[in-house]
C-alpha cells in the first residue's frame, strides 16, 4: 500500500493550501452524516476516492472508485447519476453523485474529509464531533440538600462534552426569574463548586447549576435548599375568670427545622401529661396546655415550656403568678394559741375563807404558729410549762 500513501501525499500537497472552499460541519456524537461529492465528468467518476486527514495520524482512505476500502462497517458510499443534460456550450453532462456515509459518528471520526481524483479536489469538509453536555457525578437533576443555619452552603457540578462546558451557578426567585451567584462569571472546569458562607434560613431556597457548550442543549440541575436551624420559643398566657376558678391557658409556639417536639414541665422539671388535671392540644409546631386554678387550693405558677430538634433544644419560664392573683400567704394554715398564766408575787398559805387573799398578776400570751413551724417543739414546750407550775403550785390554762 506504499503507492497509496505516495499518491496521499501528492493529493495533499495539492490541496491543503487551498482551504477556501472547506465546509465545516458541527455533528452531533452518534448522529448520521451524508457527504456529498458532485462530478460532472465519467473519468472523475472513475478515479475518484474520499480521503480522511487526522493529524497526526496517517491519512485514511475511505473509498476508491466505487468501493469502499475503510475496514468499519459504518462507513459507506452512496452514488447516483442523474440523466445527462446539455450545458451552455451545448454540450452532454453527465452529473455523478457520490455520497460519504458515516452511520454512527465518533471522536474518532473528526477530521478533514476530501473528496478528490489527482489534484482536483471537488469537497472538502471539516468534521467536527459534537458530544452533547452531560453531568458525569450522577444523574439526579433535582436534588434536596441540607445545611444547617450559620454553616457554610458547598454545592458540586462536574460536566463534560464537546466542546467543553461551561458551569453557571444561578438563583430561581419566587417568580421564576434566574439571577447570577458568581456576578455573570462562569466556570470552564470539569467540576465547579459554589461555596456560600453563613447560609441561613432567608438565603435562597432553589439554586441550580446550568452546563452550556453552545453547540447542543444546555442542561441544569435543581437543589433544593432545606435549612435546618434550632427551636425558638415564644409563649402566650390567656385566663378566663369564673366565679370560683380561672381557666389558663398556655401557648408555645416553636420555630424550627426539622419540625421540633414540644413538652410541657412543672416546677420541678417534671413533664406534664395530658390527663384530668392539664389538657395539651399540639398542632403545626404549637402546644396549648390548659387547666383551672382554684382558691381554695394550692396551685403551682412556674411552668416550662421545652422544644427540640436534632440542631438543639430551647427551654422558656412562664410564670402566671401575676395572672391568676393568688396571695401567696392564703395557703399557709395557722394555729393561734393563747395561755393563761396566774402567778403570785409571793408564796401564800391558804387559811379561811374571810382571809384576804394576796394579790396576783395575770399574763395572757398569743402565738400564731405557722403550718410551716414544728408543732411538736411547742407541744413539749408546753408539756414542760405544765410541769413546772404544777411544781410551783401555780394554775395554768391553756387554750388552743
Amino acid at each position: 500500500m506504499d503507492w497509496w500513501y505516495l499518491l496521499i501525499s501528492i493529493f495533499i500537497a495539492s490541496v491543503t493550501a487551498n482551504i477556501s472552499h472547506v465546509q465545516t460541519l458541527d455533528v452531533q456524537e452518534n448522529e448520521r452524516v451524508r457527504l456529498q461529492c458532485t462530478l460532472t465528468s465519467t473519468k472523475d467518476a472513475e478515479e475518484v476516492m474520499w480521503m480522511r486527514i487526522r493529524p497526526p495520524h496517517n491519512p485514511d482512505i475511505l473509498t476508491y472508485r466505487d468501493s469502499v476500502v475503510y475496514t468499519p462497517d459504518r462507513i459507506g458510499l452512496e452514488q447516483r447519476r442523474l440523466s445527462s443534460s446539455m450545458n451552455t456550450n451545448g454540450t452532454l453532462i453527465d452529473t455523478y453523485f457520490f455520497t460519504l456515509i458515516i452511520s454512527r459518528p465518533t471522536i474518532d471520526d473528526e477530521g478533514r474529509y476530501i473528496c478528490g481524483r489527482g489534484r482536483t479536489v471537488f469537497a472538502e469538509y471539516d468534521l467536527f464531533i459534537i458530544v452533547p453536555t452531560q453531568f458525569v457525578d450522577d444523574t439526579n437533576f433535582i436534588q434536596r440538600r441540607t445545611v444547617i443555619e450559620g454553616s457554610t452552603l458547598r454545592l458540586s457540578c462536574s460536566a463534560l462534552g464537546r466542546p467543553m462546558p461551561s458551569i453557571t451557578w444561578f438563583y430561581r426567585t419566587h417568580n421564576d426569574k434566574l439571577v447570577s451567584l458568581s456576578n455573570g462569571t462562569v466556570c470552564q472546569a470539569k467540576t465547579c463548586e459554589l461555596h456560600l458562607g453563613n447560609y441561613t434560613r432567608y438565603d435562597p431556597k432553589v439554586i441550580e447549576c446550568i452546563a452550556d457548550n453552545e453547540k447542543s442543549t444546555r442542561i441544569s440541575k435543581v437543589f433544593h435548599m432545606d435549612v435546618y436551624y434550632p427551636p425558638k420559643i415564644t409563649t402566650n398566657v390567656r385566663t378566663l375568670i369564673g366565679s370560683r376558678n380561672i381557666d389558663v391557658f398556655l401557648e408555645c409556639s416553636s420555630d424550627a427545622n426539622p419540625i421540633p417536639s414540644i413538652i410541657w414541665l412543672d416546677d420541678n422539671r417534671q413533664e406534664i401529661y395530658d390527663y384530668h388535671l392539664y389538657s395539651i392540644k399540639t398542632k403545626n409546631q404549637s402546644s396549648l396546655l390548659s387547666f383551672s386554678v382554684f382558691s381554695n387550693e394550692y396551685s403551682n405558677v412556674l411552668y416550662y415550656c421545652r422544644s427540640n430538634n436534632s440542631i438543639g433544644t430551647v427551654e422558656k419560664l412562664v410564670d402566671i403568678s401575676s395572672f391568676i392573683h393568688i396571695d401567696s400567704n392564703s395557703n399557709d394554715k395557722s394555729t393561734t394559741m393563747r395561755m393563761l398564766t396566774i402567778s403570785s408575787s409571793k408564796k401564800q398559805k391558804i387559811v379561811k375563807s374571810n382571809h384576804s387573799r394576796s394579790k396576783s398578776s395575770t399574763t395572757v400570751t398569743t402565738t400564731t404558729i405557722s403550718s410551716n413551724s414544728s408543732i411538736s417543739f411547742y407541744s413539749n414546750m408546753f408539756f414542760l410549762i405544765f410541769i413546772i407550775c404544777n411544781i410551783l403550785k401555780n394554775t395554768i390554762y391553756c387554750t388552743v
